[in-house]
């Protein structure tokens, strides 16, 4: 599991653009980079959010009515299409989609249950609320049993997010970590 995630400026600006660009619904991006025990964020590949009731694989769970009518505001899928067009477009040059982004509109930056219960694999999650701030989080989909299974969640850990020179993005004036953010002991996100 990878310690950190080490972001270019670059990247950062085309991230929190692209999620900010949709805005009030939720935007989504791979996230595609170099694989290690820290992770190097190379490229953002803006993605559409085709999110839509009743998609396949993506279904709500019964009793979850309680908040906002499920909506693209606050719901995102990616296309596989254009998971499969990164996929290759990386590969042919050496690197992996090693994750996700979204965003959070008008919410915190960390995983909801919905989040954790459609994380497909193990990778990373970085999630943006805006001037809530933007914050990483490793998805543990192996440990957490099959993601056919619908009432599983992935265990969640937090993933520190840092500059080209290791300084970490909430002190650079450009990006928010919430420090707030925590997981507890099940590996479930919660705030402090």
């Amino acid at each position: 599991m990878p310690w950190r995630l080490r972001f270019d400026w670059d990247c950062l600006i085309v991230l929190r653009r692209s999620l900010d660009a949709v805005a009030p619904n939720e935007g989504c991006a791979l996230l595609l980079g170099d694989c290690g025990s820290e992770l190097r964020l190379r490229v953002v590949w803006p993605c559409c959010n085709v999110w839509r009731p009743g998609l396949q694989g993506l279904e709500e769970q019964p009793g979850c009515g309680d908040g906002p009518r499920p909506s693209r505001q606050t719901r995102f899928a990616l296309d596989p299409r254009e998971q499969i067009a990164a996929q290759r477009w990386g590969r042919q040059r050496g690197l992996h989609v090693v994750g996700s982004a979204h965003s959070h509109p008008g919410g915190e930056p960390r995983p909801s249950s919905n989040d954790r219960r459609w994380a497909a694999a193990d990778g990373v999650m970085v999630i943006d609320a805006g001037v809530r701030g933007l914050a990483g989080w490793w998805m543990e989909r192996s440990t957490a049993g099959p993601a056919s299974a619908p009432a599983t969640l992935a265990k969640v850990h937090p993933l520190s997010l840092v500059g080209p020179e290791g300084a970490a993005l909430g002190n650079t004036g450009l990006s928010v970590h919430n420090s707030r953010c925590r997981t507890s002991d099940d590996g479930s996100a919660f705030g402090a």
